[in-house]
């Protein structure tokens, strides 16, 4: 499954972010392979449709999931909307200790 983790920065080692239409990256993680990339989320300097041009990018790359902390209610829709599930996670660790946290058995 490829899902999507809110990061702060653009490694597995980045902290973990809460904020999902304003993380400063996504990681695409596949659970199958263990594989990732980074990707810099540059809507989050926008103040219009972060939320929107957020999840049209995750649909565009084949995304199944998204794990962050917090999410707005038109965000949520929108994933709902798009077939994507959403996945809260409570964490001050980071993207790999989220990983390992929901994920024991991936690939990595």
């Amino acid at each position: 499954m490829k899902v999507c983790i809110t990061a702060r920065g653009p490694s597995l080692k980045s902290a973990f972010e809460r904020h999902f239409a304003r993380a400063p990256y996504f990681i695409f993680y596949d659970t199958r392979t263990g594989k990732s990339e980074p990707v810099r989320n540059g809507f989050v300097l926008s103040d219009a449709r972060i939320g929107r041009n957020a999840v049209k990018l995750l649909r565009m790359n084949g995304l199944e999931a998204v794990i962050t902390g917090e999410i707005g209610e038109n965000a949520q829709n929108l994933l709902k909307g798009a077939e994507i599930s959403l996945t809260l996670f409570n964490t001050t660790g980071t993207v790999r200790e989220a990983i390992d946290t929901l994920f024991p058995d991936s690939g990595e």
